[in-house]
């Protein structure tokens, strides 16, 4: 089983990060854009180009699915979806994936589908050149500020700010440890702990219970470049009761 890296939608070359971003037109819309992502045929994308095939089929799997497991989820959306292995996309794999758990699971949302699209726009502001230029993954950031926007009842503004800088916190404590190895910008390895986190957090704080397996365990090894096998806790079988 192969799964794609991030791949140029124009031309099929892998997408390259520079270090140094320059200002330019999206190949795709026309849009002047200031990006530092590339591929070997020089070809530039804005963040929406990026994102929207994608983004509507995992809108689809959420819209339909009754799963309450967001780690099951995000193994469906996968599986059956254009995302690839690696890549910012899992900013948004992961904050939809809790999102649509929470409200299967009791959590009580005004209007399900204008909250997806309010993650999606929300997760777009976070600069994709986070992870690989700024040493650390936007994951956190990400699925804290997804929550802070997904239009849930029965929460004023500064309890869902409270509840969003609390996500974000927990989720970057988990990454940094030193009892979860593994490459730290793998990004399956990353949206699985954050998803995890997250969702014991809403689990055990605000009354809802979403399903979560004893041990998560990576199936997405294969044609992984970043993937560092036995000496990663998700590849051997992480147990979700230490996180």
């Amino acid at each position: 089983m192969k799964y794609a890296i991030t791949k140029c939608p124009i031309c099929g070359e892998e997408m390259i990060q520079e270090y140094v971003p320059k200002d330019t037109k999206c190949d795709v819309c026309g849009k002047n854009i200031t990006t530092n992502f590339t591929c070997q045929n020089d070809h530039h994308l804005c963040n929406d180009c990026r994102f929207e095939g994608v983004y509507n089929e995992m809108k689809q799997v959420c819209l339909t699915t009754k799963s309450r497991n967001p780690l099951e989820l995000a193994e469906i959306i996968m599986d059956s979806t254009n995302l690839s292995l690696l890549g910012c996309k899992h900013y948004l794999l992961a904050s939809l994936c809790v999102y649509t758990a929470y409200k299967n699971s009791g959590g009580r949302i005004k209007n399900f589908e204008k909250g997806l699209d309010a993650i999606k726009k929300r997760v777009l502001t976070v600069q994709t050149s986070i992870c690989k230029l700024g040493g650390f993954c936007g994951l956190p950031l990400a699925i804290g500020g997804a929550f802070q926007t997904s239009d849930i009842e029965d929460k004023n503004i500064a309890e869902i700010t409270k509840i969003a800088n609390k996500i974000s916190g927990n989720c970057m404590a988990k990454l940094i440890s030193p009892n979860f190895e593994g490459s730290n910008d793998c990004c399956i390895r990353n949206s699985a702990i954050c998803i995890a986190v997250t969702a014991k957090f809403l689990s055990n704080n605000y009354w809802v219970d979403m399903d979560l397996p004893k041990v998560m365990k990576c199936k997405y090894s294969e044609g992984n470049p970043r993937c560092n096998k036995e000496k990663c806790r998700f590849y051997v079988g992480m147990k979700i009761d230490r996180l």
